[in-house]
């Protein structure tokens, strides 16, 4: 009888001892962290897997970005909608994405559109990276205008369906975002007016070698800039094939020593625009349905973590926060969210295979600030 008894003491206080543990049954969020860090690393061959230093450093970088991604799907209320995650930029701070990917565009003025003096952009998106949901809010408020769409636009135009749009680039450690938009929007409009079937590649790299006026190869240029010079001299660019076999020739890469492509091959350029088309989105849409694809300079701080969906929020759309190049390649008004198709320029990996979507007629990302519509000759 008193092993029964004693049994059932033991029992007692075992079971006593398991109530009064606090017991997590959620995994631990630094374990899992790190769990989709070591994922993160393999999967994007990161060089720092066995530097115990840099690999921390990162860790920690990598973990305020699943914050930041946490923060930036909260405003998700729609399936169309944005969605933010893992991209291979989130071992990188706020500065190194910026300096690394959109230190490149080095745009100019537009008349009638006015700068603040002594404003940094970084300073400036670090003050409004502070305030980003009442920054949202002030951004949503304002844009809350109906879009005026002329009535003979068709509701969808994708390019893409006509075997006119370029191949995907990416630019990798080049700053060249404004020349891969424009000559990429050139091809295009070639190919629309020549009515051919494919669109012919042509060379990058000779805008990048080459061009003048103010433009300084992969550390940077201007799309304005790079249309007048393409204008004023008449430049005729090299098909991708003649650049390749020009390397293959050589060996040696010279600055600027490529030939003009032949006459017939390729269209000069006879008039292009840079405009602010801000609040008059529905010349941009005009122009896309009726000729082709057009370039636009962009704000793509926010793009970081950027997978799919309809940008709708998160993407500040003042002139001075311009830092990116872009080609845009069509539209969509039929769902519920209206959208440009936006081919970027960082690889097939980035976002929706290589493009954005972003809404229509709220200037988001600053896609209406700059716009560059181009005529060939």
């Amino acid at each position: 009888m008193s092993e029964v008894i004693e049994m059932i003491l033991i029992l007692i206080i075992v079971t006593l001892c398991f109530l009064m543990i606090p017991f997590n049954l959620q995994p631990n969020a630094v374990i899992e962290a790190r769990k989709k860090f070591d994922l993160f690393i393999r999967l994007y061959d990161k060089p720092y897997r066995y530097n115990v230093r840099e690999y921390e450093h990162r860790f920690q970088i990598f973990r305020a970005s699943l914050n930041k991604i946490a923060s930036l799907n909260l405003r998700r209320v729609e399936n169309d909608t944005a969605i933010y995650g893992i991209t291979q930029y989130a071992d990188l701070t706020d500065q190194e994405f910026l300096f690394m990917n959109l230190a490149d565009l080095k745009h100019g003025l537009i008349p009638g559109i006015t700068i603040k003096e002594g404003v940094n952009p970084m300073d400036k998106f670090i003050i409004d990276s502070k305030s980003a949901e009442m920054k949202d809010n002030i951004i949503f408020s304002r844009a809350k205008r109906s879009l005026k769409i002329p009535n003979y636009l068709p509701k969808v135009v994708d390019w893409r369906l006509k075997n006119v749009i370029p191949s995907l680039k990416s630019q990798g450690n080049c700053g060249a975002c404004w020349a891969i938009s424009v000559v990429d929007t050139i091809a295009s409009l070639s190919a629309i007016k020549k009515g051919s079937k494919n669109v012919t590649e042509l060379c990058t790299e000779q805008i990048v070698d080459c061009a003048e006026n103010g433009n300084y190869g992969c550390d940077g240029g201007d799309t304005c800039r790079l249309l007048e010079w393409l204008q004023n001299e008449q430049i005729r660019l090299n098909t991708l094939q003649d650049c390749e076999s020009r390397h293959l020739s050589n060996g040696i890469k010279d600055r600027c020593k490529f030939p003009e492509a032949n006459k017939g091959d390729f269209m000069t350029v006879d008039r292009y625009s840079c405009v602010n088309l801000v609040n008059r989105e529905h010349l941009m849409l005009r122009y896309i349905a009726t000729h082709g694809p057009i370039v636009a300079a962009v704000n793509a701080l926010s793009w970081q973590y950027y997978l799919g969906g309809v940008v709708q929020y998160h993407c500040d759309g003042d002139y001075e926060d311009l830092n990116h190049a872009v080609e845009i390649v069509g539209y969509n008004l039929e769902g519920s969210i209206p959208y440009y198709w936006v081919k970027n320029s960082w690889g097939p990996n980035f976002g929706d295979h290589g493009y954005i979507k972003i809404e229509v007629g709220k200037n988001l990302c600053g896609i209406a600030n700059r716009v560059s519509f181009i005529e060939l000759a």
